[in-house]
């Protein structure tokens, strides 16, 4: 799986097939016309959320009305 990213908006496409990747390398960015290059990322490889169980999570004081 690969992708590309534009340069002026930021958007990403990502690409199955190599043919596919080809492809959307060679032309500009759908959403703004903008140059597209490689993207360096890769999917899942963001920073974890950490594992919060919700009853030990705070809620806010609620007023008596």
């Amino acid at each position: 799986m690969r992708a590309v990213r534009c340069l002026e908006c930021g958007a990403t496409r990502w690409a199955l097939a190599s043919e596919t990747f080809e492809h959307l390398l060679n032309e500009p960015c759908e959403v703004c016309g903008g140059e597209t290059v490689v993207e360096r990322r890769r999917p899942g490889t963001g920073a974890a959320k950490p594992f919060v169980e919700r009853r030990d999570v705070e809620q806010p004081a609620r007023e008596a009305v």
